[in-house]
């Protein structure tokens, strides 16, 4: 399962965007004994070398191509001269695995 570090966005199921609301309106604040607000400056967040590691990751998938267009032409021009070999007993392989992942 997927961890979003950046919160749930706007379209997800279940998404309380009036709790996301308090709790950014609060950031940095703090109440004191007698009910007044003070800044705080004391509150920090800091990311685990994995949540790094991570993040820097989503970034570089999110700029890659949706398509790999060069592999696509090879394919096209193998099938395109006859020359696209299919591997049966692979694809079966990969067939039973999806089946037993259901």
């Amino acid at each position: 399962m997927a961890i979003n570090i950046n919160g749930p966005s706007p379209t997800q199921v279940g998404a309380n965007k009036s709790h996301k609301n308090d709790s950014a309106e609060n950031v940095g604040v703090q109440k004191s004994g007698n009910g007044t607000e003070n800044a705080s400056s004391e509150d920090s967040v800091e990311l685990s070398d994995r949540a790094r590691v991570l993040k820097a990751v989503e970034n570089r998938v999110s700029q890659l191509p949706d398509i790999d267009q060069d592999k696509v032409d090879s394919i096209r021009n193998a099938i395109s001269n006859g020359e696209y070999k299919i591997d049966y007993d692979k694809l079966a392989a990969a067939f039973r695995r999806f089946e037993t992942e259901l």
